[in-house]
């Protein structure tokens, strides 16, 4: 049976699910970034500068990290219940949860980089276990815990289109040896 539409009215139908000029895809993006902005709380993050001098070769990391100033921005988390482990060490409380930003607002904030493993974040995470990482940083918050990324990827698809970016944290001991060093203001 011959088809006698255009080549644009097969290839481009108004019925495809892959068409990034789509309205819906905006909007989309547009409540994506009301949710987390709504049911989101202000969190600082700090993004793990590159010093690629320092990286040892045997571990193949960077024994001593520094980090950019802090950018505050919303992100949506749900805290994980302490639950403590007996170790052969002693107690140990592990905490991990996941954090959603809106994708967008992460790739204007930061661009291409985004959030990637190793950076730390500053959430206002209502804990009752005290540690010596807990401090005011800049007012915001009453009570502030410092997390480390150890995941970081998207989530949340659309019409081929991702539409959060997801961190999975681990918090920081009160151990001086992985003390966070922030470098220098930017001029």
């Amino acid at each position: 049976m011959p088809d006698f539409r255009s080549d644009a009215d097969r290839t481009l139908s108004p019925l495809s699910i892959y068409n990034q000029q789509k309205p819906d895809i905006g909007y989309a993006e547009r409540m994506a970034q009301e949710i987390v902005n709504i049911s989101g709380a202000p969190v600082i993050i700090f993004k793990r500068t590159r010093n690629v001098a320092k990286r040892d070769d045997i571990y193949d990391e960077d024994a001593d990290p520094t980090y950019e100033r802090g950018i505050v921005m919303k992100g949506y988390f749900s805290p994980q219940p302490a639950e403590s482990q007996l170790t052969k060490w002693g107690v140990d409380t592990p905490n991990t949860m996941t954090i959603n930003f809106s994708r967008s607002d992460i790739l204007n904030q930061f661009g291409e980089r985004m959030i990637a493993d190793g950076d730390i974040i500053i959430a206002p995470h209502n804990t009752l276990i005290v540690t010596t990482n807990t401090d005011l940083y800049q007012g915001i918050g009453n009570r502030m815990d410092r997390f480390r990324v150890i995941k970081a990827n998207d989530t949340g698809n659309f019409h081929y289109r991702w539409l959060y970016w997801s961190c999975i944290l681990e918090n920081l001991t009160g151990d001086k040896s992985i003390d966070v060093v922030f470098s220098k203001e930017r001029a």
